[in-house]
């Protein structure tokens, strides 16, 4: 089942911006971080803005590679987003919020460009910024995307979790928090 997605452009004659709906399709999926280790979850959305031929990948998976140290490292959640075909400059954050027009709230991580069009944000590892993304990723219903344009135009993509959303996001830190809680794990889990 698709759950909204708006595409807020910045407009100058309009101070409300330009907006175009599309659709998000979210679910989980089991992904095998590399050759010879064992699958974990992965929440996926699928967005289409058929108006605007934008097409986006959302990604959030979480990194169990131990050679990672904390905070940039081990049990961290990395969010990807592949956005199509337009060329955007500049991704900043995420941003969590309660409904689609309240305002959002960023999640602590570091945002960077991988290539034209595809960035990750690797969300912090600090106790306390990871149990407060944790939070807002569990509680709040939507996310907004900021990014810039090549062209300088500014945008904002918001998207619905939705039923689908809650049940993807519910599975995956179920599991991450088992797979963390077990002995011998090193690091805690997401709570």
């Amino acid at each position: 089942m698709a759950q909204k997605v708006v595409l807020y452009e910045e407009d100058q004659t309009n101070p409300n911006g330009t907006q175009f709906i599309g659709s998000a399709v979210w679910r989980t999926e089991r992904v095998a971080p590399g050759p010879g280790q064992k699958p974990d979850v992965v929440v996926r959305a699928e967005i289409e803005i058929p108006e605007q031929k934008v097409s986006v990948r959302l990604s959030l998976r979480r990194n169990d590679d131990s050679s990672f140290s904390k905070p940039y490292g081990r049990d961290r959640i990395y969010v990807a987003a592949g956005l199509l075909p337009r060329r955007y400059l500049e991704y900043s954050s995420m941003l969590m919020k309660q409904g689609e027009t309240t305002r959002g709230v960023p999640l602590n991580g570091v945002a960077v460009k991988v290539t034209t069009n595809f960035f990750l944000i690797g969300l912090s590892s600090v106790d306390v910024d990871m149990q407060r993304n944790v939070q807002l990723l569990k509680e709040r219903s939507w996310f907004d995307i900021p990014v810039v344009y090549g062209d300088g135009k500014r945008a904002i993509i918001a998207i619905e979790k939705g039923t689908p959303g809650e049940r993807a996001f519910t599975e995956a830190f179920a599991t991450w928090d088992s797979k963390a809680a077990r002995p011998g794990a090193k690091h805690g889990g997401f709570r």
